[in-house]
């Protein structure tokens, strides 16, 4: 407002020009054109003083007239309240800001950015840095505690029929018991072909023999020992032979034949029968209880949480970290793929965009007239002039320039006017 611009050098040639018509007067009284210059130069200084002194008053006190002066710093507080009110209400209305919202497609914009190399690169570095800290912040030792403490709960409030029929059904349905009964029967297999098992079998029948040769009389034990004398009972080679018989027949058992699958389906006859008994429930029951108990999952979950932390804290393509990594990629490819391709649940999350941007906009609408306030209020009166001034200052100008020339052209026609009626100034 201090700068000297157009109006004022108007004004001051105005006043110039007033002085010269003066003198143009007192040289050349009763002349016409003198009179009519200093009519002229003296309406156009008059609209100048007063375009002047309207719009100086609307800032400050003009050569310190106090009444209906420095209108804006006396009205301070209703004026920042009126543009308050035009921020929020023209500027941040409800209209304006849904029409806004809805001429700008946000969709399409966020997918572009979400596909970018180097977003998908900051987002799944994000969230593995997310899970490394949160691993990395647990206390171990509380933490394995309370797992531990979890499953021995979980273990122990299992129903042990449904732990039996859930390992039934699993084994029946993956035949698991098939492969557990050849197991069991090529272990046994691996024992009977031993040397030793063979030893044992002949100590058997040596000792049965025995056994029945005590309870016979004296006649029966002479001819026992006749008959091994003379080599008709070899003990030693009909346990080799019991030895033959017993591979062969644990050979069919191994193998699909129709003892083996009658073997089989009996075994489960019977171990069905056996899980309906209230002896076995209560095994069952007591071994639930005796394995939460026993099982060291403290240290095992503890070592497991170290492991984790380790595999996290250098990730590579052989790790659990680097599973992460590869997995965070694969979930955001897809996640970016159902946002292309799939029509509901585009449509799903542009409405979530809409209404999350709308709402917040709502709410920032508020906010605007808070910062507004806020920001005039701190201006000082010079500053708060000069920025109404400044927004306008051409117009202000052009308001001063208009003073003086239509002072003068009216002056002129009043002149004129005068003349015409024969009058005299």
């Amino acid at each position: 407002m201090n700068r000297w611009n157009t109006a004022d050098t108007t004004l001051l040639c105005a006043a110039l020009f007033f002085v010269m018509a003066v003198g143009f007067k007192i040289v050349f009284p009763g002349n016409v054109f003198a009179e009519g210059f200093l009519f002229v130069t003296e309406a156009a200084l008059v609209g100048g003083i007063a375009d002047w002194f309207a719009v100086t008053a609307l800032f400050k006190k003009p050569l310190g007239f106090p009444f209906h002066t420095a209108i804006l710093p006396r009205r301070r507080k209703d004026f920042v309240k009126a543009s308050v009110v035009m921020v929020q209400q023209e500027f941040f209305s409800r209209r304006t800001i849904f029409k806004k919202l809805g001429d700008f497609k946000l969709m399409p914009r966020i997918v572009d950015y979400l596909a970018r190399d180097e977003t998908r690169k900051t987002i799944a570095d994000e969230l593995f840095n997310v899970v490394k800290k949160y691993v990395a912040k647990q206390n171990k030792e509380t933490r394995s505690k309370a797992i531990a403490n979890e499953l021995r709960r979980i273990l122990r409030d299992i129903p042990a029929q449904a732990l039996i029929n859930d390992f039934g059904s699993h084994f029946k349905r993956n035949n698991k018991d098939r492969e557990i009964f050849i197991s069991i029967v090529k272990a046994m297999r691996r024992t009977a072909a031993k040397p030793e098992t063979c030893d044992k079998l002949q100590a058997l029948l040596e000792e049965y023999a025995n056994q029945k040769t005590k309870n016979m009389g004296g006649f029966s034990i002479l001819m026992a020992g006749l008959a091994q004398m003379l080599d008709l009972v070899n003990f030693e080679e009909a346990a080799r032979i019991m030895q033959v018989q017993l591979l062969k027949l644990l050979d069919e058992l191994a193998a699909d034949t129709q003892l083996h699958r009658r073997t089989l389906n009996e075994c489960r006859l019977k171990i069905s029968e056996l899980s309906d008994t209230p002896e076995f429930k209560d095994l069952v029951e007591r071994i639930q209880i005796d394995a939460a108990n026993a099982l060291p999952l403290e240290e095992a979950i503890e070592l497991a949480l170290i492991h984790l932390e380790n595999q996290l804290r250098a990730p590579d393509s052989k790790n659990l970290g680097g599973l992460l990594m590869r997995l965070f990629d694969e979930e955001y490819s897809r996640f970016l793929q159902i946002l292309r391709e799939d029509t509901a649940a585009k449509s799903a999350f542009e409405k979530f965009i809409d209404e999350l941007t709308a709402r917040a906009a709502l709410r920032a609408q508020p906010l605007v007239g808070v910062v507004a306030k806020s920001a005039l209020e701190r201006l000082t009166e010079e500053q708060l002039n000069n920025l109404v001034y400044d927004k306008a200052e051409q117009d202000f100008i052009w308001i001063r320039l208009n003073g003086s020339i239509v002072g003068s052209v009216v002056g002129l026609a009043i002149f004129i006017l005068i003349k015409a009626a024969g009058l005299s100034v």
